[in-house]
Formats: structure tokens, C-alpha cells, sequence
């Protein structure tokens, strides 16, 4: 069962399967000795389908933008064809017999589960059936002990870049899930994952920057786009790279949305600022500078990294908001108030990171800012975010992604750029 729950279905067998599946159960449909009664039921079969899949997608996308996420014309294509070969198999449900009709029934429902894969390859960001549908498959972490320091460590103020010496042989990076506990706040986080680089598995390692990490919503603690990318530094930085940490800052499901406040779904804000920092720090050997310490989100999370960025600077001197939203959002802006702020118009204007930066200034924080070429509303939120940053005093840069809308796809290019980026100021690089 684990292995099928890895089975990877964003470029992997998993969805090449699925669509040789489809596309066996199609041809068992439509190749056959061609009879014109036939032909016209099953083509008015799947313009009925078409025309069905066209509502559903303007009416659930367009008009009222449920998912709060653009979506790609390659999604919406997938949507269309598997609408249009629902038809067509539903239609043959009456002009055939013996196998025929058995394939049509077993082909409406893998038409849809084809084309549910194809979205998600789409925004890239679930890779495996685990991932999709919510079972978590990362084993437990194996977690190196704590180097006790000595006052004749090395200087800190040498870049770590300068004073790290590998061995000759470092080991391959490790992923695995661990349990935050809610010491200081009242909120039920799932299990956080983790990935650390090759450095910290050595025996005796270094102290090595922190990046916390929140993923969007609907979702859950992820490393597979972050880890990609930073094997990929570290194999080019003798193993060196920081130690990421993948909150929940939802609560429990991915189909909450605390808001990244301490309100009515739990101390969310005080988890993630609070609880997190805590538990890293007495867990892993870590940096303890500021400077050392990175906030990152994409969309969901990246407004709350941006918000716990700009509002605890004393912990997290770094920022990566990768097509993070403008503010709250619940779906609208008065049912975001009503729920999320039990009708205080204030206390949600506050809430906002273009009014939390306003109040605020300044002197050595980074904030990178990152979304799609084709990410709006995003790409538009980013803009107005960085000018606000900028404003305030953060050292500010906005990386856009060319081509790639709210998906994996502009995760990872803003993910590469902001590391490109921090490694000199992590100590990473020189």
C-alpha cells in the first residue's frame, strides 16, 4: 500500500498510467465499424459533455473563483476532455453491449481520476497519490543528536562557507515527519517535515541556518519542491544548506484557514512565531542569528510568512513569499470579516500585511518576493507587497516567473532565486 501511496503521478508512472488507461478504455469505445445511429449519439454524447465541463469551469473558476487560484489553460483542457469522454462513454452506455458496456462503465469514473491527475501535474505541487489524497507516507525522522558547543568553537562571524571542511564522502540529504508539540499556543498542527542537507548528518556537524516553510491552501507540510532545490545547492556547496522546516500552519486539514492569526481556528500565529522557533532551536543545531533564521510560504503561506516576517523581525531576519495573497481571504472580504474576525472591519485591516508594514520599520530584514508570469491575481499582490516591503525599510527583490502560473512551477523558480540570493548572507556562499 506505502508503495502505491509513492507512486509519483506529476511526471511519473503514476499519471503515465493513468492516461494509457484512459486512452486504451477511449479507443475500446470509438474503434469499432462505423454505424451512423451510433456516431450520432455518441457525438452528442460528448458535445453534451463539453458543453457540461465548460459550465462547470466557468461557473465554479470564473464566476465564482471557489478555489481562490487561477488555473491554466493546460487544467482547464483536461477538464474539457475528460468532460467531453465522459459524454461520449456515457452515450455508449446505450448503443452497446457485452464489453463494450463494461468498459464504458469503468471509463467515466477513470476519465475523471485522469483528468483530476492531469490538474494536479498541472500546478505541480501534490507528486504522489499520498500527497493528493491527504495520507501521509514520510516516515519518522531520524534526528541527529545536539553537538554540545564549547567556548573555542570557531568564529561565528567567519562565514560558514570560509571554516566548513567536509569529509571526504557526505551523506545523501534525509526527509522526514516530526511531531511540533502546541507548548505555548492552542492549536492542533499536523506533523511538520523535515529535510536536512548533507552538513547535518555528518558526525560532527555544523550549526546551519534555519528556513521555516508553510505551503498554500488547500495543502500540507510538503518538502518535495524546497528539497529539490536545495539538493541541488548543496551538491554545488560541498553539502552546505539550510535546515528546513515544513509547518502546518492550517491546523489539522487543509480545508482550514486560520487566517496566520490567533483567532477562530487556534493560536495559529503564536504556533508557527512562538512554538516552531522553540522546538527547532532545543531539536536541531541550528544558527541562532536572525539573520540565519527564513520564513518562506507560497500563496497561503506566503502571506503568512510575509505577516510573521514583518511582525517578529527579532526572530526571522529573511522573507520568501512566493505568490503569497494580498490579505485574509476567506472567499470575500465581508465573509472573511464575519468569520475570521468575529465582524471587527479593524481588527482585519490590521490583520493586513500592507497595514502591518506600514507600522512598522525596518533596518536588516530581507524580503523576496517571487510569482507566475501568468499568476493574477498573485502576480498583481506581489507588486503591491514588495513596494510596501521596500517602503518599510526590508531589502526587497520581486523574481517573476516566465510562463508558469499558481503552481509548482513558480515555486521552485522562486525558491532557486531567493537562494541565490541568501546563500552569500547565510554564510553559504562566499
Amino acid at each position: 500500500m506505502t508503495s502505491l501511496l509513492d507512486l509519483d503521478i506529476r511526471t511519473g508512472p503514476g499519471l503515465w498510467i493513468a492516461g494509457i488507461l484512459a486512452i486504451a478504455a477511449l479507443a475500446g469505445l470509438v474503434v469499432r465499424r462505423p454505424a451512423r445511429r451510433w456516431m450520432r449519439v455518441a457525438g452528442l454524447g460528448a458535445l453534451a459533455g463539453l458543453i457540461i465541463g465548460l459550465a462547470v469551469v466557468f461557473v465554479v473558476q470564473d464566476l465564482l473563483d471557489v478555489f481562490n487560484s487561477p488555473i491554466s489553460v493546460l487544467s482547464r483542457t483536461w477538464i474539457y476532455a475528460a468532460s467531453a469522454a465522459c459524454g461520449l462513454a456515457v452515450a455508449s452506455l446505450w448503443t452497446t453491449r457485452g464489453w463494450r458496456r463494461a468498459v464504458a462503465v469503468f471509463a467515466v469514473p477513470w476519465f475523471l481520476v485522469t483528468a483530476a491527475l492531469g490538474v494536479n501535474a498541472g500546478f505541480g505541487l501534490e507528486p504522489t497519490i499520498g500527497d493528493l489524497i491527504g495520507v501521509e507516507t514520510q516516515p519518522a525522522l531520524l534526528v541527529p543528536p545536539i553537538v554540545q558547543r564549547t567556548s573555542s568553537e570557531p568564529d561565528s562571524t567567519i562565514p560558514l562557507a570560509d571554516r566548513w571542511t567536509p569529509p571526504a564522502t557526505l551523506p545523501a540529504s534525509r526527509t522526514g515527519r516530526i511531531v511540533i508539540p502546541s507548548t505555548a499556543s492552542d492549536f492542533s498542527a499536523r506533523d511538520a517535515v523535515v529535510w536536512l542537507p548533507p552538513a547535518a548528518l555528518v558526525d560532527d556537524p555544523p550549526d546551519l541556518p534555519v528556513v521555516v516553510m508553510m505551503m498554500g491552501q488547500p495543502g500540507s507540510p510538503s518538502v518535495d519542491i524546497i528539497g529539490d532545490v536545495l539538493d541541488e545547492f548543496a551538491a554545488r556547496h560541498s553539502g552546505l544548506a539550510p535546515i528546513v522546516i515544513s509547518v502546518d500552519q492550517l491546523g489539522g486539514s487543509d480545508t482550514n484557514n486560520p487566517l496566520c492569526i490567533d483567532g477562530y481556528q487556534g493560536d495559529a500565529r503564536t504556533y508557527v512565531s512562538i512554538d516552531v522557533p522553540a522546538f527547532i532551536r532545543s531539536t536541531f543545531n541550528v544558527q541562532d542569528a536572525r539573520e540565519a533564521w527564513t520564513v518562506a510560504g507560497f500563496s497561503n503561506g506566503g502571506i503568512c510568512a510575509l505577516t510573521l516576517g514583518a511582525l517578529f523581525p527579532e526572530t526571522f531576519g529573511n522573507i520568501i513569499d512566493v505568490s503569497g495573497e494580498l490579505q485574509p481571504d476567506l472567499g470575500s472580504v465581508g465573509e472573511t470579516i464575519d468569520t475570521g474576525f468575529d465582524g471587527d472591519s479593524a481588527a482585519y485591516n490590521r490583520a493586513k500585511p500592507t497595514s502591518i508594514l506600514a507600522t512598522h520599520r525596518y533596518t536588516d530584514t530581507w524580503a523576496i518576493f517571487a510569482s507566475g508570469s501568468f499568476d493574477e491575481p498573485y502576480l498583481g499582490a506581489s507588486r503591491t507587497l514588495v513596494k510596501a516591503a521596500s517602503a518599510a525599510g526590508m531589502t526587497t527583490s520581486l523574481e517573476i516567473s516566465p510562463g508558469t502560473s499558481h503552481g509548482g512551477a513558480t515555486l521552485e523558480y522562486g525558491l532557486n532565486h531567493a537562494f541565490e540570493t541568501l546563500y552569500p548572507r547565510l554564510g553559504l556562499s562566499t
